[in-house]
């Protein structure tokens, strides 16, 4: 946790806001200032782009929303197990990504070796996508990189490309 994170949490208590946390540290300060706790489970995070707790702390926040659906009446019992099944083959699904991409990743990691920038695009759900991207291109191999909502690289980012400059474009 860092500071500014439990200022937040502060600040939004002192105006009455109700607030969860969702954290991978017990003992950590953030919980005790919250309203409500949950923790992640992941384990001690080693690397710099915090690349597992941040999937972890994302599956917390999408079995919230299911449940919420259920106490809501917007999704059936049936759908919500349905939608923890599609979860759970999570793992099954990177492994291949790991498996079956890992050649074309290698190479295209050889062809950026130069690269000074990059731009990430996308749209809608691939926006945050894009974000993250950006951040942990940044905070792993020390390159500018820059996340962007697609439908905005016509307001002025476009000016940013240049010849040769890969563009990530974010498509689940």
């Amino acid at each position: 946790e860092t500071m500014d994170t439990l200022m937040a949490v502060k600040y939004a208590r002192e105006r009455g806001a109700k607030t969860l946390s969702i954290c991978n540290t017990q003992g950590a300060t953030i919980p005790r200032e919250s309203d409500a706790i949950v923790y992640t489970h992941a384990g001690p995070e080693v690397a710099v782009a915090s690349t597992k707790a941040f999937v972890a702390q994302i599956t917390a926040l999408y079995l919230l929303a299911l449940h919420i659906s259920h106490v809501r009446g917007t999704l059936s019992d049936t759908e919500i197990r349905q939608q923890v099944l599609e979860l759970e083959g999570v793992p099954e699904k990177i492994a291949r990504v790991l498996e079956g991409e890992q050649e074309h990743i290698e190479q295209f990691a050889r062809w950026m070796g130069d690269t000074q920038s990059v731009l990430f695009l996308g749209r809608h759900v691939g926006y945050p996508i894009a974000l993250e991207g950006a951040l942990k291109l940044k905070e792993i191999s020390y390159i500018h990189a820059e996340g962007f909502a697609a439908g905005e690289l016509k307001h002025g980012p476009i000016a940013l490309i240049e010849p040769g400059q890969p563009v990530f474009v974010i498509v689940p």
